[in-house]
């Protein structure tokens, strides 16, 4: 009896900390490939799924590939970025907030940025990196691929 009591504890336990189903589908809508117009820039992140999402990025000239980087969100509450610019890292962001089809991480003591946001609006989706302040602000469109 003591046996199968915790072990329903810890069952619980494990099930009280891993994301809901609806939680994770929060950020379903960032899923997908996105482009820049000038076609320079595409970034590409998988369904939420088992708790993560997984994505990449790639700066093009033309078809030549001049920078890469890995990156991937931990869904929970609150969600971590976790970003390898170059495949290093990993660089890690807290989730600071989230509405409908937006989230903002954070992480004060990043050198450059230390504040990113991601924002879809339909077809399109934006990302923003900056300072904490705001200082340094780079907006980046994006339309599927």
């Amino acid at each position: 009896m003591k046996r199968a009591f915790v072990a329903l504890a810890l069952g619980l336990t494990a099930c009280a900390s891993a994301p809901s189903a609806a939680h994770a589908d929060d950020l379903d809508w960032m899923s997908g490939c996105w482009r820049n117009d000038d076609r320079s820039y595409k970034e590409v992140w998988t369904k939420p799924e088992h708790g993560y999402l997984f994505g990449y990025a790639l700066n093009l000239n033309g078809e030549v590939t001049t920078y890469f980087e890995q990156t991937r969100i931990e869904l929970g509450t609150p969600a971590t970025f976790n970003a390898y610019p170059g495949g290093f890292g990993p660089s890690a962001f807290t989730e600071t907030s989230r509405a409908r089809n937006t989230i903002t991480f954070a992480n004060p003591s990043h050198d450059f940025p230390q504040l990113i946001t991601y924002t879809r609006d339909g077809r399109r989706m934006t990302a923003t990196i900056s300072r904490m302040n705001g200082d340094r602000a780079q907006t980046f469109q994006f339309r599927r691929c």
